[in-house]
């Protein structure tokens, strides 16, 4: 007997929502990679859909806000760094049939920047209670790349401080290299402009961020911390989780390795779903749709890199407890 077949009926995968959350994902990628009049028609199309994969229509958030006050708190936060892993686990977590989908998976703060903003994303009590009665327990979820704000825990707490938060972490080099790669796809229509002529590449980049890293050091400033740069900052994950468990108890966070739910994907997300008090369920392993373009670190760039990190991973591998190998 196959897994499929092993399933209880009613944890069974929901081909419907599926869909849903695969149509969220390919709807921004149209957007993002068509230009002209594709672009303007992406846009319309992407008005009217039921989830989102980042940002929703303001509209569709303020009339959420104004027909319905009686909405779900999110009871699972889920993330990471830009790069991390972080759509891959939120698809599988939203793929739950217990979790009933929010309007958006991406939940910034820019886009909710007031509580009735943030409320009006999440589902209503009515459809809590249609999950509810068909599997007994319903949750819904804030999935978003939020490290490294410092603040994020603070509001995290003040929305629901016995959240259960999964925390995914990628080996900080390979993170800011994606997270460079990701950025070419988001702005590759205007690097063509005659403003960006001359633009830094990866390399470039990361010379310079490495150099201000050294001058803050000499002035006695933190480089652990905030400040220390773009691509390189967004891999130093300790300062978050520090603020992290100041405001949330150690048995409410998970923390979850990259490389090992890239290697397991179904595994991790078994026990992630155990960790957050939902039923046992055979997740479907699927890709997220947003892939970065491929590219190559020069070895000199990634020797660099790796330098600066080694101490940084070695205080967040005695913090956490447990050694991640990035080198």
């Amino acid at each position: 007997m196959n897994s499929t077949q092993a399933r209880p009926p009613s944890l069974r995968p929901d081909e419907k929502k599926l869909s849903v959350i695969k149509r969220a994902t390919a709807m921004d990628m149209e957007v993002i990679n068509s230009k002209g009049f594709s672009k303007v028609a992406a846009i319309f199309k992407r008005q009217f859909q039921t989830y989102y994969f980042t940002r929703a229509p303001l509209w569709r958030t303020l009339l959420r806000s104004q027909t319905s006050k009686n909405r779900m708190t999110p009871e699972i936060f889920c993330l990471g760094s830009v790069r991390s892993g972080t759509t891959l686990l939120s698809d599988f977590i939203m793929q739950h049939p217990c979790v009933v989908l929010p309007l958006t998976k991406e939940i910034g703060m820019h886009d909710a920047p007031v509580s009735w903003l943030l409320e009006a994303q999440f589902p209503t009590q009515k459809e809590k209670q249609k999950v509810e009665a068909k599997y007994g327990i319903a949750k819904t979820a804030y999935c978003s790349p939020v490290v490294p704000s410092l603040l994020f825990p603070l509001l995290a707490r003040n929305v629901n401080p016995h959240a259960k938060i999964v925390v995914i972490m990628r080996d900080p080099v390979e993170r800011a290299f994606s997270h460079w790669r990701w950025d070419q796809t988001m702005i590759k229509q205007v690097l063509s402009d005659k403003l960006w002529k001359g633009f830094p590449q990866f390399d470039e980049l990361i010379r310079l961020e490495l150099d201000a890293s050294k001058s803050m050091a000499a002035s006695g400033i933190n480089t652990t911390g905030v400040g220390c740069g773009g691509y390189l900052q967004h891999s130093i994950y300790l300062p978050f989780l520090k603020s992290l468990y100041q405001h949330f108890d150690k048995d409410n966070i998970m923390l979850i390795s990259a490389q090992k739910f890239f290697d397991e994907p179904v595994t991790v997300a078994k026990s992630m779903y155990q960790f957050c008090g939902l039923p046992d369920y055979e997740p479907l392993d699927a890709p997220a749709g947003n892939a970065a373009p491929s590219s190559t670190m020069s070895e000199e760039t990634r020797e660099s890199m790796a330098a600066f990190f080694a101490p940084i991973n070695k205080a967040l591998y005695e913090f956490v407890g447990e050694d991640y190998g990035w080198q």
